[in-house]
């Protein structure tokens, strides 16, 4: 049986609401450029350019869709690159709680990810107001979640960096991508 093995981290924030309750907003963004591979893949780090990548697409995300820079929770991979995307995002918009889900990595189960996501959307929606879900993840994995939430078979290539803003309908269980910021550094 499978069953995605996350690890919550709580931070305190008051939530306000979303645009509809029946809809919630999903970003999937994949890490900001990294060091090059020269032994283990799940350490290497963000490079300088990596960081300003990411700077970027916070600024859009929070500019764009989370004026209030409120976020109702972060799933985020458990390599060094994705983690330390989050803490760089962290400085912009902030999360209520944040899992490292090791399931969400380069090879990740993409069905299992999406039925966990749907679970958590309707959480959030009652608990915390439809405040905007956050993935923080790999290519391949970015692109085939983005095709499960949306129920298509597109292959949308992500730079790094760069994130997908999905408007996830909770009665549906499907969403339709909304914008996907590549950046523009």
């Amino acid at each position: 049986m499978l069953s995605l093995v996350c690890t919550p981290h709580h931070i305190s924030n008051v939530m306000s609401g979303q645009s509809s309750k029946d809809d919630i907003f999903i970003f999937i963004m994949r890490h900001g450029e990294a060091e090059s591979l020269l032994t283990d893949d799940k350490s290497r780090n963000l490079t300088l350019h990596g960081k300003s990548e990411v700077r970027v697409s916070s600024n859009w995300l929070t500019e764009s869709y989370c004026q209030d820079g409120e976020l109702s929770l972060a799933l985020v991979s458990p390599y060094t690159r994705t983690r330390q995307t989050f803490n760089a995002l962290s400085e912009t918009l902030h999360a209520a709680q944040s899992e490292i889900c090791d399931d969400i990595v380069p090879e990740g189960n993409v069905r299992l990810a999406h039925d966990y996501i749907d679970v958590l959307a309707h959480q959030m929606a009652k608990s915390r107001k439809g405040k905007p879900l956050l993935i923080v993840s790999h290519m391949p994995f970015v692109s085939f979640l983005l095709d499960a939430l949306c129920d298509s078979h597109q292959m949308t290539l992500f730079a790094t960096g760069s994130v997908a803003v999905v408007k996830y309908n909770l009665t549906r269980g499907k969403g339709v991508l909304v914008k996907h910021f590549q950046g523009n550094i």
